[in-house]
């Protein structure tokens, strides 16, 4: 009976008031006279566990780790787990959870994926940010639990077995449940016994399903963390570190971060659009290393056919045949010169010319008095013609033009004060005519047969047909008369129009040519080298730093290009790469000493640069690039790229070596922008560094000279 009444009482204390009747019974039963020694035995009470339910009851914070079987009903005996832990109680009644939707269940498994987690981390880590203090472990809770082990120390002697107790009350010690939470056991401490369970428990976090799935996947997203001064290349050429490293060295390696190379995606996949659309709407030119012609009959100015020859220079990459009008092109970005020489010459002869009339009345065309037949045919020269208009009361000293004269021009008119002057490559495009079937002039009432054509990527412009144009892939201008009425320089560039049609200014072809590419086989060197070398060093670096060194570099290669070999049409993104690989160089230099071999690295390093450069002579590929490319990515490494530092002097010198090296770029960038602009300088033997003429032919490209004709 003293059993029993304090079996109550502690039921009281732990689950709350009894029954009345309970409470009377209690008394009237204290108030018996009934010996110890008697072998009566109270009624079994009958202690119901309400963490012993069924998995499917269980609480969230009850399934994420291993754990023991619960006693569902012990009866005539006290559970411990129920009366030790702190988890027990009326107010942890389960609640269904509503299902989770497919569609949000698929976003969380893709967005674990992504970041290189599983599925079971990253519902533990869901779990865990809901929480609002760290979880304990049973064993904590059953230490720390001090009153209820002094108000039940009764129950202790529970675990042993009386000779008078019956069988049915003799219960094994419970054995120790398995320790739970985020805190590790220490090595070295015994663990808990390994008792093997009768019933199978199935935890959240031993799932296994769908592993043949999330196995691969995860192992494709995993993330590598990249070591420094090693990378893909040192594992290549099997470099390594010192046995022996400063535990603050080793520190800061270890705590440099690990990034995406989202600029290496993006770079890739811009390369490989443009490099599609660029083949499919200006075709594949003929491959090859020679040059490729083309003879077929075509009818020419003078109304008559002729055999004429079209040479192209083949595209051993494997690519469109027009991509000069899309590269870095000196003339298009600065007012060159010699194309300006040449042009202004054309003009000259152009402003001497006049209609030459042929007596057939079969036609009629703008040239010189050289080319016109005396017989055949009649120049129209002002002022020796009977038609000759006059200009302020004298004679017009130029002219005539074939289908133009101000005297029949409506728009834009010839009248005072806006009289069109004398010299006629400054008349106007005439867009509304007065007219007639006959005007008696011979210049206005003929068949014009030829028509300016920018041909070439000079400037080259020629009174000729139609027919002649596009058969030399030129730009034909029906609505001029005079090639002084047309910018040939504007169509050859295309792209946005000059702000002044006689001055090219397209600058931004300095960045351009960086997502452009020779052919579909360029491309592919590009794709390869980008995904390796330059992904590889973007895990160190991160987008932006390495971006920044990327687009710097080609920016700095291709005026270098346009300065020493200004009428060369180059494509590519030489100078980022080959400022990418300078990168390779200054983070060797930066772990010199942490190396064991570094002079050994250095060496494998230099010989694959220099086959490199030696791939640089063949043609549309700009060794200049590459040069002035690697010497810009060399200074802006020493600028942007990570480093580690081996001492508090190591680290101020290497902080005034940013700045050192970022003035130093700045000035070689401002000396070439000088060059460039200011003064452009002529080298004659600049050629033989970007292309060697291995045959006569072999270095000639889109047309394109050393020196203009």
């Amino acid at each position: 009976q003293k059993w029993q009444r304090k079996s109550l009482r502690h039921c009281s204390m732990r689950y709350g008031r009894l029954k009345p009747q309970v409470i009377r019974q209690m008394d009237l039963s204290s108030q018996d006279n009934i010996s110890l020694t008697s072998t009566e035995t109270p009624p079994p009470l009958y202690i119901v566990d309400p963490l012993a339910r069924g998995r499917a009851f269980r609480m969230v914070e009850e399934v994420d780790g291993y754990s023991v079987p619960q006693t569902p009903v012990t009866p005539g005996a006290a559970s411990l787990c129920s009366f030790t832990s702190s988890r027990s109680g009326l107010n942890r009644l389960p609640r269904r959870r509503k299902r989770e939707s497919v569609a949000k269940m698929s976003f969380r498994a893709a967005a674990a994926l992504v970041k290189g987690r599983s599925l079971r981390e990253n519902a533990t880590l869901r779990r865990m940010q809901r929480r609002s203090f760290t979880p304990a472990s049973f064993m904590e809770e059953d230490v720390v639990d001090l009153p209820d082990e002094l108000d039940t120390s009764f129950f202790a002697r529970v675990r042993t077995c009386p000779h008078f107790t019956p069988p049915p009350l003799c219960l094994p010690s419970p054995p120790r449940p398995l320790e739970r939470g985020w805190r590790k056991a220490k090595e070295g401490t015994p663990g808990p016994p390994k008792v093997p369970l009768r019933q199978e428990v199935v935890s959240v976090n031993g799932q296994r399903r769908g592993q043949r799935i999330v196995v691969p996947v995860k192992k494709l997203f995993a993330r590598e963390k990249r070591p420094y001064g090693l990378g893909m290349v040192g594992k290549l050429t099997n470099r390594t570190y010192r046995k022996r490293i400063d535990s603050y060295v080793k520190r800061q390696i270890e705590d440099m971060d690990d990034h995406r190379p989202f600029f290496t995606y993006w770079i890739t996949v811009v390369h490989l659009l443009i490099t599609i659309l660029a083949v499919c709407i200006y075709g594949i030119a003929p491959v090859g290393f020679s040059q490729h012609e083309t003879v077929d009959s075509v009818l020419r100015n003078k109304g008559v056919y002729e055999n004429v020859k079209f040479v192209q220079q083949e595209n051993f990459w494997v690519g469109p045949s027009s991509v000069s009008t899309y590269v870095s092109y000196s003339p298009c970005m600065r007012q060159d010169q010699q194309v300006h020489d040449l042009i202004r010459d054309k003009r000259d002869i152009e402003r001497d010319s006049a209609c030459c009339v042929r007596n057939d009345r079969s036609g009629c065309l703008q040239t010189s008095e050289e080319e016109c037949s005396s017989t055949l045919a009649v120049w129209v020269k002002w002022p020796g013609h009977p038609s000759t208009p006059q200009l302020e009361g004298r004679d017009r000293q130029y002219g005539s033009v074939c289908h133009q004269d101000p005297r029949i021009c409506l728009e834009p008119a010839s009248v005072a004060p806006h009289e069109w002057p004398d010299d006629i490559t400054m008349w106007p495009v005439c867009t509304r005519y007065n007219t007639g079937n006959h005007t008696n002039l011979p210049h206005i009432d003929c068949t014009i047969t030829g028509r300016p054509c920018c041909i070439g990527t000079k400037g080259r412009c020629e009174i000729t047909s139609r027919e002649y144009c596009d058969f030399m892939k030129g730009y034909f201008h029906e609505e001029a008369t005079l090639c002084s009425q047309v910018h040939c320089m504007d169509d050859v560039c295309g792209l946005l129009p000059f702000l002044n049609p006689e001055i090219p200014d397209q600058f931004y072809r300095l960045w351009l040519s960086l997502f452009l590419h020779a052919g579909i086989l360029h491309c592919m060197v590009s794709v390869c080298f980008q995904m390796t070398i330059l992904r590889d060093l973007e895990k160190l670096a991160g987008w932006l730093r390495i971006s920044i060194v990327y687009i710097l570099s080609g920016i700095t290669g291709n005026l270098a290009s346009a300065i020493f070999l200004p009428y060369r049409a180059e494509v590519g993104p030489a100078g980022s790469q080959f400022g990418i690989l300078a990168c390779l160089f200054v983070e060797l230099f930066q772990s010199w000493q942490i190396l064991a071999q570094p002079w050994r690295a250095f060496i494998k390093l230099l010989c694959v640069v220099l086959f490199l450069f030696a791939f640089g002579l063949l043609p549309w590929i700009d060794n200049f690039a590459h040069i002035f490319g690697f010497i810009s990515g060399f200074f802006l490494s020493f600028a942007f790229l990570p480093y580690i530092s081996f001492g508090r002097m190591d680290m101020y010198r290497k902080r005034l070596q940013i700045i050192v090296f970022l003035v130093v770029f700045l000035g070689l960038f401002a000396g070439l922008v000088v060059l460039f602009y200011v003064y452009p300088i002529k080298c004659d033997w600049c050629e033989l560094l970007t292309c060697i003429p291995f045959t006569d032919k072999f270095c000639e490209k889109y047309d394109l000279n050393a020196h203009l004709h």
